[in-house]
């Protein structure tokens, strides 16, 4: 769960009409603990994905990277298990539990078998209650993560991603950070600081999704036994609203290297927004889809870049529209250019009927197969709940989608596109003389 939102907006455009048959259920615990559930008795896994709203985000000033490391360190070590016991004993019950965290969120997965899932619960729950944190395993795991800074720092793709989010959101503000923190805030953090982070995992913002072989009553049993001894409410640091920039910025970051990477993005919509829909028919034709526009114009037949894309990311404060594009470097402005191009052809012309036709089909039955085990479901189950969906989308959805004519999406796209606001950032060493896109 690493790319956290992106996820949920790559599943949410892919989630086709075969998943409108899961039966959905909610259940709750005598204690009050909310799950999502799908039952299936003909496989023999269960799969659990949890979150709560805590993230890096919400980590001190001087210490941004604790979220990061809590995550890393919760399966080194919990109750009589040391890092080593803890590992040795989840392979023995071919069970498997992660955690991950991202600015806004913290989540945590469990993949077990029917068989296993006493004892697979049991080491989820130790995590979450007893965790040891250990000196060692702490200076270990610190000593590893500075490691991989030193190199993650210097990836094209950090560069141009850190420098587009203080673009947007502001460089002070808390959701342009980078996760995974840096080499002075991570040295700042001690095991002590971790204890303290736990306590913000709070029942009034952790949802969960279940899919497997588990009844609805051993599931409300499990979530007590793990969640019942979570705080009601955690006492966060309020996040500030952001507002997105309201004139283009093209940011040059220079770098020796034979190719450059193209970082865009406008404000999009909040999922619950009514156009919603229409905005993701519209990102399916402009880039998301593997016969997109962007794909044709740039890649196909002009040959400028090696790859091109957009997406539509869900942020707290902001979503966004968001793009990347790679080329060689005498050929990334002119991939940017040709990119506005088509941000304007888009708004001033809209989709002809045949992108739309295959935009909509592309959307309500490609990759059926891709999201059928309990893992996945699970994570989508969870995703829903995030995104404050109904547990009726998934029934409503393709009705929906049906509903809207290429007339209302090409009226929506010429009040939507705002080519004029894009934020880009480039990492490379553009061309002499090619130093913005027109």
């Amino acid at each position: 769960m690493r790319l956290f939102f992106s996820v949920i907006m790559i599943l949410l455009s892919s989630f086709s009409s075969a998943h409108a048959q899961l039966k959905i259920q909610e259940v709750i615990s005598t204690h009050g603990i909310k799950a999502w559930l799908v039952e299936d008795t003909t496989t023999p896994v269960i799969a659990m994905n949890f979150s709560f709203e805590v993230g890096a985000a919400h980590d001190p000033d001087d210490k941004v990277g604790l979220a990061s490391l809590t995550a890393q360190m919760l399966t080194e070590g919990a109750g009589k298990f040391n890092s080593h016991a803890f590992a040795q004993k989840l392979q023995e019950i071919a069970s498997f539990i992660s955690f991950n965290a991202t600015l806004s969120h913290f989540a945590g997965s469990l993949k077990t078998t029917k068989a296993n899932a006493s004892e697979a619960f049991q080491l989820l729950k130790i995590t979450l209650t007893e965790p040891l944190f250990s000196s060692h395993e702490f200076t270990k795991i610190v000593n590893a993560h500075i490691t991989a800074l030193a190199n993650i720092e210097k990836q094209p793709s950090t560069i141009a991603l850190t420098q587009l989010r203080k673009q947007i959101f502001g460089a002070s503000h808390p959701y342009a950070r980078f996760t995974e923190g840096s080499f002075k805030t991570i040295k700042k953090i001690t095991s002590e600081d971790l204890k303290k982070f736990m306590k913000n995992m709070s029942r009034s913002t952790l949802k969960i999704g279940v899919c497997g072989n588990i009844t609805a009553q051993e599931l409300k049993k499990i979530l007590d036994n793990i969640f019942s001894f979570l705080p009601e409410e955690a006492n966060l640091p309020e996040i500030p609203p952001a507002q997105f920039p309201q004139q283009e910025k093209i940011t040059t970051i220079k770098l020796a290297q034979p190719q450059s990477i193209g970082l865009f993005a406008q404000e999009a919509l909040d999922f619950k927004d009514p156009n919603y829909l229409k905005l993701s028919i519209l990102n399916e034709a402009l880039g998301r889809g593997s016969v997109s526009r962007l794909m044709n114009e740039v890649r196909e037949k002009r040959g400028y870049a090696y790859h091109v894309g957009t997406n539509i990311q869900q942020e707290p404060c902001i979503s966004l529209l968001m793009g990347s594009v790679g080329s060689q470097n005498t050929r990334i402005m002119k991939s940017l250019s040709l990119i506005k191009e088509e941000w304007k052809r888009l708004r001033d012309h809209g989709l002809t009927k045949e992108e739309f036709i295959d935009a909509k089909s592309h959307i309500l039955g490609a990759y059926t197969l891709n999201f059928m085990s309990s893992p996945q479901i699970s994570e989508l189950l969870l995703l829903y709940q995030v995104i404050d969906a109904p547990r009726t989308y998934m029934e409503n959805r393709e009705q929906l989608l049906n509903a809207i004519t290429l007339e209302q999406v090409n009226h929506f796209a010429k009040d939507f596109f705002t080519p004029e606001k894009l934020q880009i950032v480039i990492v490379g060493n553009p061309e002499e003389g090619e130093t913005h896109a027109q």
